[in-house]
């Protein structure tokens, strides 16, 4: 092979490389990851470029009383400990900058984003298909309350959004 073609190839194998690893993380996450249920409070937006898809705020992503007097600098990785309550739901416990360790079965962790006044996990938009973009939109303003959402979070706290659950009703991501 001749040198052009062969910078060419590694050029092209590289640019491939680097867009499969763009998803990668999430698709080991869902993979591997352990199944945790969360309230949610819906927002429904609209981007040109994804669709329409839901915009999700956690009872996870307010840390409020958690955090306390010990609040980390805007834009720090912290890890958000939740405990599974005897409902299903997982509730808040604790939030640490420290990674967990050794925690008991019916408590995992989520890695997060502190920006200030929130944490973000990666798992805020759920994207919507058009044909049930007004299905969603009428159970979540019928049934708010009632929203939550089952993620896959991996050994690491990566959290990624697997379904939307209002009351009965299951739409897939």
């Amino acid at each position: 092979m001749k040198k052009p073609a062969l910078w060419f190839a590694l050029a092209l194998a590289l640019q491939v490389l680097i867009l499969a690893s763009i998803p990668a993380q999430k698709v080991y996450t869902r993979a591997t990851g352990r199944s945790v249920i969360l309230k949610v409070a819906p927002v429904d937006p609209y981007s040109i470029l994804s669709g329409y898809y839901v915009t999700l705020g956690y009872e996870i992503g307010r840390p409020g009383a958690l955090l306390a007097d010990k609040a980390p600098a805007s834009g720090a990785t912290v890890y958000t400990v939740v405990e599974q309550n005897n409902d299903g739901i997982w509730q808040p416990v604790e939030v640490t900058t420290s990674l967990p360790q050794a925690l008991p079965n019916n408590r995992v962790f989520l890695r997060g984003r502190y920006t200030g006044w929130q944490i973000e996990y990666g798992i805020e938009n759920f994207y919507i298909p058009e044909t049930q973009r007004e299905a969603v939109a009428e159970d979540l303003r019928k049934h708010p309350d009632k929203a939550r959402v089952e993620v896959k979070v991996d050994r690491g706290g990566n959290a990624a959004l697997v379904r939307l659950i209002i009351e009965e009703r299951v739409y897939e991501n």
